[in-house]
């Protein structure tokens, strides 16, 4: 099975080349779309050999690359411990919570909430907020700005890093989110998720790290957004949301819940899973993963706050200004929303 994995990742890193891919400023980039095992599976905890995992690999015409530039990684170890949601929703002991409901209406200020990231995208420029009254969720929500044309975090959405404060084997990772009536989601941005190690992002061949955060794609297509060391695409690999053998996807105007489980690999193994949920349902399963190779000595540490257009290239970019709101991040040891 690994011989196979390895044949697969050079035809797809040969196509790839092919297609262009250069680096962060990469307008033609390939991606590997690939879907993990999604329903009916009967104990979640419980990690598959990587020879039952159902993979499909295929380039897409559109970039991928991308448009990331800060690298800093934060070093702060306290937590915040605000919870917040709906019945059912939760943590008993949360390692991060944060709910927006003790904020000021109005321009977003408090990243102490945040663990005290030491740098942002997104927060000075003035497309962070936040509201309250029906528009939020509950009490009050983050509303985050994507100007029409503005592709990267340079030009429009927002991105930080909230440190844990220690390293994890395996978390759960549980937001709300909604994209505003009438969204265009053009090819697709980028939402939040666990990473780990050196986070690598931006068409990087780091293997010192990994991350898994999550996107939107053409037409709300959720997918799960992967740099690991074996990705078979430079700018990472897509995993589709599915359930009931149909595409999962998001719909402008609905609140949305959001929750991704990261179990690490015991280092040089493919014994590593990641699975999604979209609104209780379970919508990816992938077991068998490598997400730290055998002299890895990372594990996940941190929550990265990333949403914007791209990718790359003017391909990318928002039709008209938009917004996305954000509520009820919570990072748990246990099962959060299902």
């Amino acid at each position: 099975m690994a011989a196979a994995r390895r044949i697969i990742q050079g035809i797809v890193g040969a196509l790839a080349a092919l297609a262009g891919c250069g680096g962060d400023d990469a307008a033609s980039s390939a991606t590997a779309s690939t879907t993990g095992v999604t329903a009916g599976s009967s104990d979640p905890s419980t990690s598959a050999d990587p020879s039952t995992s159902t993979m499909t690999t295929a380039a897409e015409s559109s970039a991928t690359g991308d448009a990331e530039t800060s690298t800093s990684t934060s070093t702060s170890t306290s937590t915040s411990t605000s919870t917040g949601g709906a019945p059912g929703y939760g943590c008993d002991a949360p390692i991060f919570a944060d709910d927006f409901d003790d904020d000021a209406v109005g321009p977003y200020v408090d990243l102490a909430d945040w663990n005290d990231p030491p740098w942002d995208d997104g927060v000075d420029e003035g497309r962070v907020e936040i509201i309250d009254g029906a528009a939020a969720f509950a009490g009050r929500s983050l509303r985050i700005h994507y100007p029409e044309g503005g592709i990267g975090t340079k030009e429009g959405g927002a991105q930080w890093k909230a440190a844990l404060g220690g390293d994890y084997e395996e978390l759960f990772l549980a937001y709300r989110v909604r994209f505003a009536p009438g969204f265009d989601f053009v090819l697709g941005g980028k939402l939040p998720g666990l990473v780990g190690g050196s986070a690598p992002t931006g068409c990087s061949d780091d293997t010192s790290g990994f991350s898994a955060r999550s996107m939107w794609r053409v037409d709300g297509l959720g997918v799960q957004y992967m740099y690991y060391p074996e990705k078979m695409s430079p700018c990472g690999d897509d995993y589709d949301y599915a359930a009931a053998g149909e595409p999962a996807r998001f719909e402008p105007g609905v609140w949305h819940t959001v929750e991704h489980r990261v179990v690490m690999n015991t280092p040089g193994e493919h014994d590593g899973r990641v699975q999604a949920w979209l609104d209780g349902e379970l919508v990816l399963d992938a077991p068998g993963f490598l997400l730290r190779p055998a002299e890895g000595d990372f594990a996940i540490d941190t929550l990265y706050f990333s949403t914007f257009f791209g990718g790359s290239g003017d391909e990318w970019a928002p039709t008209k200004d938009e917004t996305v709101d954000f509520d009820d991040f919570v990072v748990c040891e246990a099962p959060i929303s299902h």
